[in-house]
């Protein structure tokens, strides 16, 4: 049993998470997650992998763990639940930084380069339930004093096709929404990808204009 869990995920090295064909973007090709566990898992403490990391972690409770990269800043690999609280919850990399969602829409990083200090988009769970519509939202990040900048976007949410999206370890299809904001000089696309319950399984989220984009999706 063992080796079949460990199987399972030494699978999610070659595979990805991406949006299928027509021009669409790629939400991240996947194609070496966890690559200090592709030697066996009997040396990968011995090489520093963190405790909760290891390839039978992972895949004795495969949704306590997400697929995260970042693109920016050459990241790609998984992450760990370590907070739970009602629809809110937290992530730890296997690098170390952390996200922070509220029912799959990331609120805040910690230990990137320029973090998302908090955010907060109060209707865009309405917007995507009713399948499209306009929101605003509002975050804050921190200058190079440290000083905290709020900033505010005007959004709109539009509904987008069917999907087979590969999430690793399954291929789910799921239906994707495009939420494009506007204010405070900037403009950023985020892309969510959504199962008949409304979860959001994989989503494109904005962070800041260093790091710009944190691509994450459930095992």
């Amino acid at each position: 049993m063992r080796s079949t869990l460990v199987a399972v995920v030494a699978a999610l090295t070659l595979s990805g998470c991406g949006e299928q064909s027509g021009g669409e973007r790629l939400l991240g090709t996947v194609t070496s997650v966890l690559p200090a566990f592709l030697a066996s898992a009997d040396v990968g403490d011995a090489r520093g992998v963190p405790a909760g990391f290891t390839p039978e972690a992972i895949a004795e409770n495969p949704r306590n763990y997400v697929l995260v990269t970042i693109a920016a800043l050459g990241i790609t690999e998984p992450a760990r639940l370590v907070a739970s609280n009602g629809r809110d919850e937290t992530f730890v990399s296997q690098s170390g930084f952390t996200a922070a969602f509220r029912d799959g829409v990331l609120v805040a990083t910690r230990g990137l380069l320029h973090d998302l200090h908090s955010a907060d988009a109060p209707d865009l769970r309405a917007a995507l339930r009713a399948g499209g519509g306009a929101h605003r939202r509002q975050s804050e990040s921190l200058d190079a004093f440290d000083a905290i900048v709020p900033a505010s976007y005007d959004c709109i949410v539009t509904r987008g096709e069917m999907e087979d999206i590969n999430l690793g370890v399954r291929t789910q299809r799921l239906q994707r929404f495009d939420e494009r904001c506007q204010g405070s000089g900037v403009i950023f696309e985020n892309l969510y990808w959504v199962d008949g319950s409304g979860e959001i399984v994989a989503s494109r989220q904005y962070v800041s204009p260093t790091v710009a984009y944190l691509r994450s999706n459930r095992l």
